[in-house]
Order: C-alpha cells, then sequence, then structure tokens
C-alpha cells in the first residue's frame, strides 16, 4: 500500500515541476512515471526512512517494472529515473521540513554503476542512409513530404514535435537557419527557444530546398514546413495552417510506410536527430566544434551531448585506437 504522505509529497513535486520549472507536457508524462516507482519502492515507508529501504532503489529499478514487456529496464532508463528521484530527494530536503536528515551524500548515492550497463552500440541513421534516402524518386505530394521531412531532421536534428510545428516563416534556408521560437507556435522541449542550423550538406540540401519553394508558393508564411495534406486529393490544403496534437503520429507513419516501400530500413525521428548529432561530433576538431554541435541541438550542456549521444560504434573505436 502506497503511504498517502508519500503521494501527497509526489504531487507536490510533480506541481513543482510543472509551474516552477515549467516543464512540457510530455516531459511531465515521464517524470509521472519516474515517481511512480518511488512511490511503488517504498509503499507504506515514508520518505523520511529513505535511506534504510531495502533494496535501495537502484537495485529495485533493476528488477522491476510497469509494462508488459519482458526484462530489465534499459540501463538508459533507469539513468533517467534516477536522475528525477535526485531531484526529488533534493527537492524534499530543500523545500519541506522533517528531511533536514536526508544528506546529499545519500542522494548521490542513487545512481546505477557503470558495471551494471549492457553496452550496445547506437543506432543512428548514418550519412550513407539519408543520402540514399534523398536520391530515392517520389511519385506523389506525399512522398515528396516525406523523404523532404525526413531529409530534413537529419539536417536539423529537431525533435520529431518541434518539426511538424515548425512555421515556413521560421526556415531561412539561404543562411540555413531555423528559428525554434515557441512564440512562433514551434513547439521545442520545456518551450526553449533557439536559432540552430542545418548541415551544409549540398546534396540533401537541395532536397529540401525543392520541397520548401513548392510549399512557399501555396502556403502562407505562417503555414507548417510539413504541409498539411487534403484527405481528398491528396494535395497541399492551404486551408490549414495549426498542428494537430498527434500530428507527429501521422508524420511518423508516413516516414515508415514510405521507407519500406523503398526497401530502407525504418529508424525513428528521434534517430535521424541521433544521425545529426554524430555527424556533427564525428566532423569536430576542437572543443568549440564539440559544443557548436550541443548547442544546435538545444541541450543544456556538453555533459548531455557527451553521456546521451556520444556513443562510437565497435569499428570507429578500432579506427581511432592509433
Amino acid at each position: 500500500m502506497i503511504n498517502k504522505t508519500n503521494w501527497r509529497l509526489a504531487n507536490k513535486f510533480l506541481a513543482y515541476r510543472l509551474h516552477v520549472d515549467l516543464l512540457s507536457k510530455s516531459s511531465m508524462k515521464i517524470q509521472d512515471i519516474h515517481i511512480r516507482y518511488l512511490l511503488e519502492w517504498a509503499q507504506d515507508v515514508p520518505f523520511q526512512k529513505a535511506q534504510n529501504i531495502r533494496p535501495t532503489f537502484p537495485q529495485y529499478l533493476l528488477t522491476n517494472r510497469f509494462s508488459d514487456k519482458a526484462g530489465q529496464l534499459s540501463p538508459m532508463y533507469i539513468k533517467k529515473t534516477l536522475a528525477t528521484a535526485r531531484l526529488f530527494f533534493t527537492w524534499l530536503l530543500d523545500n519541506q521540513s522533517g528531511y533536514s536528515h536526508i544528506k546529499q551524500s545519500w542522494i548521490k548515492t542513487l545512481k546505477i554503476k557503470r558495471l551494471l550497463e549492457v553496452r550496445k552500440n547506437k543506432e543512428y541513421v548514418t550519412l550513407q542512409e539519408i543520402l540514399t534516402i534523398a536520391s530515392r524518386p517520389v511519385n506523389s505530394i506525399l512522398e515528396k513530404r516525406t523523404r523532404a521531412s525526413l531529409v530534413f531532421l537529419y539536417l536539423s536534428g529537431m525533435r520529431i514535435s518541434a518539426f511538424i510545428s515548425l512555421p515556413i516563416q521560421a526556415v531561412d534556408l539561404s543562411n540555413r537557419c531555423v528559428y525554434q521560437f515557441p512564440d512562433l507556435g514551434v513547439r521545442t522541449k520545456n518551450n526553449k527557444s533557439a536559432v540552430t542550423f542545418l548541415l551544409n550538406i549540398p546534396e540533401l540540401l537541395q532536397v529540401v530546398q525543392e520541397w520548401d519553394d513548392e510549399i512557399r508558393s501555396i502556403l502562407p508564411a505562417n503555414g507548417l514546413w510539413f504541409a498539411p495534406l487534403s484527405p481528398e486529393t491528396g494535395l497541399i490544403n492551404s486551408a490549414s495552417v495549426e498542428a494537430g496534437e498527434h500530428r507527429h503520429a501521422i508524420a511518423r507513419r508516413n516516414f515508415k510506410q514510405w521507407l519500406k516501400q523503398q526497401k530502407l530500413p525504418y529508424h525513428s525521428p528521434h534517430k535521424f536527430r541521433h544521425g545529426h548529432i554524430h555527424y556533427g561530433l564525428d566532423n569536430s576538431e576542437n572543443i568549440a566544434d564539440y559544443k557548436a554541435v550541443s548547442m544546435n541541438v538545444m541541450h543544456s550542456n556538453m555533459e548531455v551531448t557527451d553521456t546521451f549521444y556520444s556513443v562510437l560504434q565497435d569499428d570507429e573505436i578500432k579506427k581511432k585506437n592509433w
């Protein structure tokens, strides 16, 4: 049985994250699940005694999961859940009375040991794969939009939620600029605002430019770059300028269907972001280049880029091991 005080504190913390830290809806859903793991772990034991609960929270996450999927939670998911737990207990220590005995030294133990991680190669879209995608012929507006979108995702490193809400006026191809501004309607993570830049790969930029020219001749400046299509005619619908709540699902479905039709492997939209970051890091010559890659994908710091994205494949490690 879940301790009622723990439950109330968990909800206060989530409200704090929403209203003070201004997390997005999608981030809040993830944090809510992380906190559920904490509540299930503690059961009826109050959080004041969290340091005495056994198994420890990191050990608990190694053998428990809410979904019906078999096997252990991924090391990455465990890391993120533990990061939320550290934030939660730090918030308790700073904002709630009766928790002063919880020490930062204990909070820092809420981490997964590297030895427990299962090493595996990171999936990402390679340069050769995206060049192949860009070279494939298209026979309809839908196919042209799909191909251009996949190429744009790679060139920009954008998250899918930001991309499908991107208005035409936020794209400046002559300067390879993308204005990821929430006040233009772009749905960025945590409502961050930044000017980001497309990779300078001519073969890919040409595909994007062709689609950009077409939609600008039909849609207004506030029309969507991932242009809505009429279900009746299959042509661009100039009357629609707003991104629906589930528009990302349409994009994913289009990507999957077209790649299957082309007999190409499917990668989720985020793997195109991975590809963008990997290309940038692989072509970085110094720490300034590295930082530019991190800033261009709107990471809060270079540690995020290094921790979650800069994983070399086995053959790359061999090449760099002079």
